[in-house]
């Protein structure tokens, strides 16, 4: 239906398929987008139509500061991996101002707004313009659109009723695209550098693959799907490279006060889901752990810890949550999680008397704080930090060369 409604009555009419691409002036991951939107229109039977919007939906940011400078220096990791145009500096806001008014004159072509986000983020505008109400209202407008779509971020793709947001997620477009007989050439697997390589590593003088002080830290969030997938990755690149895993779960956004979006939270659903498929990780259904279910769950980690048994417990949890459909918050159900890994569920609870998981899951988050991230999951190897299961191969590439 989808194919029928987006690529066969388009080409009846001897009309290209259109995808839109969401953009905003200031955001570091539309700077990187827009660079490879020709390579796409040559590889590929279609067109993109262009629409300009602010940096992100409001209340979908935790920390807009933090977020930004992460941002940046991510973004320029995705630069080096597809040797694209680095960012240096950040645009004005007097240049700002002036490329949404010139996004307003100039016909959106792929050409021109590249030229417009070079001259917005490196300031080289020869007159300036100021903050105009029209122009704030047609991205207001492109915004409205774009929520009502489905989805809450910039550097976002949709076609045939899917989005595709960042380069990260080219892979997904690349592969919807030759499904639907739209590529022109074999190039049809361009945007896959964060996959893992499992390569062989150096030993050490005495024969090993490690010291005494290389560990993988893993901060995780049971209602995280991305962590569910991110725990697993990590897990293989611990045996691969005889590293030791160290789990830190955090409680969930919602769980400390914070807010999101029902258009991020059912995203967050649908792209964990294709990227668990890609990965052949198992995500069948979905039993929200949120509130007691996190908590019961949490009450028996310290003492899964205590016996080395936490990685059995926290995959069996995964597993309930993503897999099985069973809820925590049946203390049933998390007793019997317990059972599967032989431990005594009644000494876990007097253990977590003495053990509060408040203060351990607490020390976790001001650990991830001090680290310049936020939310899970996030990943560190020494001075190696990443966040996100598809940035595991930063943290892989500082194993191979540590």
């Amino acid at each position: 239906m989808l194919k029928f409604r987006y690529f066969t009555v388009p080409n009846w009419f001897k009309k290209t398929p259109t995808a839109e691409v969401y953009l905003a002036l200031n955001d570091p991951y539309s700077f990187m987008l827009i660079q490879v939107l020709p390579d796409l229109e040559k590889r590929f039977n279609i067109k993109f139509k262009l629409f300009l919007v602010y940096e992100s939906v409001p209340g979908v940011t935790i920390d807009p500061k933090l977020m930004r400078a992460w941002a940046i220096k991510d973004a320029n990791y995705i630069a080096d991996q597809y040797q694209l145009k680095k960012i240096t500096q950040q645009p004005t806001q007097e240049s700002l101002f002036t490329g949404q008014q010139m996004w307003q004159l100039r016909p959106k072509t792929l050409a021109n707004a590249w030229k417009l986000f070079q001259q917005t983020w490196f300031n080289e505008f020869e007159d300036y313009y100021h903050a105009s109400t029209p122009v704030i209202n047609y991205q207001i407008k492109n915004l409205m659109r774009l929520v009502k779509l489905g989805h809450y971020l910039p550097s976002s793709i949709f076609i045939a009723g899917k989005w595709f947001v960042g380069i990260d997620r080219l892979d997904h477009l690349e592969k919807c695209l030759t499904d639907f007989d739209l590529s022109k050439d074999d190039r049809s697997h361009v945007y896959q550098k964060n996959k893992l390589v499992f390569a062989e590593r150096s030993l050490t003088e005495d024969g090993s693959n490690n010291d005494d002080a290389d560990i993988l830290e893993v901060f995780i969030s049971l209602r995280s799907p991305y962590s569910y997938i991110g725990l697993l990755q990590a897990e293989k690149l611990s045996i691969h490279y005889q590293i030791p895993l160290k789990i830190k779960p955090i409680l969930p956004l919602l769980m400390r006060g914070l807010t999101t979006t029902e258009n991020k939270q059912r995203y967050a659903v649908f792209d964990a889901s294709r990227e668990a498929n890609k990965l052949e990780v198992p995500f069948t259904r979905i039993t929200d752990p949120l509130g007691q279910g996190i908590i019961n769950a949490f009450q028996v980690f310290a003492y899964a810890e205590l016996h080395k048994k936490e990685l059995g417990f926290i995959k069996s949890a995964f597993n309930a949550i993503y897999v099985d459909g069973l809820d925590l918050s049946h203390k049933s159900v998390v007793a019997s999680l317990c059972k599967q890994h032989d431990l005594d569920y009644e000494k876990a609870l007097a253990y977590n008397n003495e053990h509060d998981w408040q203060q351990w899951s607490d020390c976790n988050q001001v650990t991830l704080d001090s680290m310049g991230l936020w939310g899970a999951p996030c990943f560190r190897f020494k001075e190696t930090t990443c966040w996100g299961q598809d940035r595991l191969a930063q943290i892989e590439q500082a194993i191979i060369t540590s």
